[in-house]
């Protein structure tokens, strides 16, 4: 990339502990005053510096995972050029996540929450479970509210009455309005998602995360107005339109058909055995031998509090009972087991303290979840 200077490795001055690179000089991307007199465009910097890290990401799928300043300078080549230092820590991500992060893209630019999880499940960061309807709830949600929280951003923007664009600061209270709407919309499914514990994210997403929170202030730091998402976006819409016209859709989309053609011809012999079995599971409904289970994420929070609250209530009776039976054989001067006495009562006394933060953390996540918070 003209915008891109990777300095040259000298190999043989090069060990597993010392790396030996290009004397490349240039600017650190953090010093503002000293990039304005060079001339750079701070704004298109920001572009670049998240543009980089995309096409490393998602086409070659190898990328510098260490981004902060001081790996990062800038010199005036081709109206201002990245220079990247540092190459001791990188970051792979093997070609099914990478795939996966394309369906993903997919799955958000069409609003379709199933090929969403989908992608999330090959990539490895769902674990399918017995009851997924909670995610794709709350997958749908984010789908639908996307755009809409994009364009409330840009429409903020917009309207912003500073002189260099910033946002209008929101009250604290009705920060804590919006917060509060959030997480009544979706609490209950996040409540179940999370019982669940279906999410499992790959260590070089750790990597990815930090790399563009790190771009993210950077680039805040060029450009007041900067947003990640409204430069990531063009790149993504690109990214569709390569693949949208090539011929790896083609033939995807031509397998998918052939497989659902396929198990359509082979449930057509398969009905007969499958109506017979759905009128025995009927059956054994009837005789009382299957039983239904109703998930109902309100009463499993009150028995996870009843719980709490019982074991507490166990452990402060126990801490009580010892220390009566230490203090009398202390008294009688029974000295080591009225010690061992106080020990176990202090492990106790620490067992209460734990279980009435349970139950507080439990009474607050259950104002979050009702809004009432």
């Amino acid at each position: 990339m003209d915008y891109v200077k990777v300095p040259k490795i000298y190999w043989e001055y090069t060990t597993p502990q010392i790396l030996t690179m290009e004397y490349v000089p240039g600017i650190k991307i953090n010093r503002i005053k000293a990039l304005d007199e060079l001339g750079v465009d701070r704004k298109r910097l920001g572009r670049y510096a998240v543009e980089s890290y995309l096409e490393q990401i998602l086409s070659h799928g190898f990328f510098h995972a260490d981004p902060h300043p001081g790996n990062i300078a800038v010199d005036d080549v081709n109206g201002g050029r990245l220079i990247f230092y540092d190459f001791g820590m990188m970051g792979s991500i093997n070609q099914n996540i990478r795939e996966g992060l394309l369906e993903a893209f997919y799955g958000i630019y069409e609003k379709d929450p199933d090929k969403v999880l989908q992608s999330m499940v090959q990539m490895g960061v769902l674990v399918p479970t017995g009851d997924m309807t909670a995610v794709r709830r709350t997958a749908q949600f984010f789908l639908n509210s996307f755009e809409e929280r994009l364009a409330a951003q840009r429409k903020e923007r917009e309207m912003a009455t500073a002189e260099l664009g910033f946002k209008k600061p929101l009250s604290k209270e009705e920060r804590i309005e919006k917060k509060k709407q959030r997480l009544a919309a979706i609490g209950e499914d996040l409540l179940a998602i999370a019982a669940d514990q279906p999410f499992r994210f790959p260590a070089t997403f750790t990597f990815v995360v930090r790399a563009f929170s790190v771009l993210d202030g950077i680039g805040k730091g060029l450009d007041p107005r900067f947003d990640i998402t409204e430069i990531a976006k063009p790149y993504a819409l690109e990214l569709l339109k390569f693949r949208q016209a090539g011929i790896e859709v083609v033939l995807k989309d031509f397998r998918k058909r052939w497989d659902r053609q396929s198990r359509a011809f082979y449930n057509l012999f398969r009905q007969a055995d499958r109506v017979e079995k759905l009128a025995e599971i009927i059956q054994r409904l009837e005789q009382g031998d299957l039983k239904l289970r109703v998930r109902a994420l309100e009463s499993e929070r009150a028995f996870q509090r009843v719980a709490a609250v019982q074991k507490t209530l166990g452990n402060a009776v126990a801490a009580g009972s010892l220390i009566n039976l230490a203090t009398i054989l202390y008294l009688n001067s029974i000295r080591v087991p009225a010690i061992a006495a106080y020990v176990f009562c202090a492990a106790f006394s620490v067992q209460v303290l734990f279980g009435v933060i349970k139950v507080k953390k439990l009474d607050q996540r259950e104002k979050l979840i009702t809004g009432t918070a």
